[in-house]
């Protein structure tokens, strides 16, 4: 059977004012260049945590980080092109937990028992991560950051779709579509959690878990339950 190939590198749209405007400029090459990036983009992820994404902006940021402005444009040309970073930093741990969740499937646990610890995993990054919520918001936002959560979802996809293959014989075009059904479904329940109440979070949680369990089911067979 022919191997399920990977997605393609995050494609973000360049802004309309110009190419590579929503890009990281250059990788530091010095351990102080290094430490100056990390400090902006913690900088920025305190800031968008406290005041959300519109309040933001390149002279909050550089004033937070301790680094003169000028060294935050030598990394970055605009705030969309930090929160594109850290979303991306974001967005490949997460990944790196789904991909350890399927190899833990294919690995005898039961499949349902993985399926609600990557949705509880899932729940924790908008609840719980700073920044995490003004990512969200910035990804509905700003033009130059929509790519973000699209690039995502396929990368998490193409890895389930590998399992559901594996399990089912399904063709792949269908199991790569099932695979981002299921997560769109569950992702959007999710992120009503962004603007729910404490008291309603353990009963969205369930019920992204068992949207997405439900939908799977058929496709499972014979993996342990």
């Amino acid at each position: 059977m022919e191997t399920l190939q990977a997605p393609k590198p995050l494609d973000v749209p360049d802004s309309p004012t110009g190419p590579g405007t929503v890009r990281l400029r250059a990788q530091p090459a010095s351990a102080r260049g290094r430490k100056t990036l990390e400090r902006i983009l913690a900088a920025t992820t305190e800031l968008a945590a406290e005041v959300g994404f519109e309040p933001v902006n390149t002279n909050l940021i550089a004033a937070r980080a301790g680094v003169n402005i000028a060294s935050l444009y030598k990394y970055f040309p605009n705030k969309q092109a930090i929160f594109i970073t850290i979303s991306e930093r974001m967005s490949a741990a997460f990944h790196a937990e789904v991909k350890a969740l399927v190899s833990q499937i294919d690995g005898g646990r039961p499949w349902r028992s993985a399926v609600a610890e990557g949705i509880r995993l899932a729940a924790r990054r908008r609840l719980d991560t700073p920044g995490e919520r003004a990512i969200r918001m910035a990804i509905r936002l700003s033009p130059e950051v929509q790519g973000l959560e699209v690039a995502e979802t396929l990368a998490n996809a193409e890895v389930l779709a590998g399992l559901i293959v594996r399990r089912s014989g399904a063709p792949e075009a269908r199991a790569r579509l099932v695979s981002r059904v299921a997560i769109e479904v569950a992702s959007a329940v999710l992120d009503m959690l962004l603007s729910a109440p404490a008291g309603a979070v353990d009963g969205l949680v369930d019920e992204a878990t068992e949207a997405f369990i439900r939908y799977l089911e058929p496709w499972m067979k014979g993996a342990p339950a």
